[in-house]
């Protein structure tokens, strides 16, 4: 699997990443992505700043089974990935998304919107 970036290397070409970066950057898509947005898969897509703005515990259940329904029907590479949420008390939903010995976490501030990436973590299963 490659993802292709918006940034170009030294030889002005653009970048890929391969693996399990790449699969990463995938998820990351879904998890933006909002439905309806490509006619060819309609319901691809999980709408992370659209459908589940302003969410609360009641709420997470559903978006948990929606990022792995998404993950398990678009990338059947990372069928096995395992999706952990935690909503904090000043608002911010961490998605600890757990494949390959990795866990890439993305931090969503319910409130305002913004999305912070953080680096993955090595772990030892």
């Amino acid at each position: 699997m490659k993802a292709h970036l918006l940034s170009l290397n030294a030889f002005n070409r653009p970048e890929v990443l391969e693996g399990i970066d790449a699969k990463y950057i995938h998820i990351l898509y879904l998890l933006l992505l909002d439905k309806g947005k490509f006619q060819s898969h309609p319901d691809m897509g999980v709408g992370l700043r659209t459908r589940y703005k302003f969410s609360d515990e009641d709420s997470l259940m559903y978006l948990k089974n929606d990022i792995e329904q998404q993950i398990r029907t678009y990338l059947p590479d990372v069928y096995e990935a395992e999706v952990d949420l935690i909503l904090d008390d000043s608002n911010v939903l961490y998605i600890n998304i757990a494949f390959n010995n990795n866990v890439y976490q993305v931090n969503y501030n319910i409130e305002t919107g913004k999305i912070d990436v953080a680096t993955s973590k090595q772990t030892s299963l």
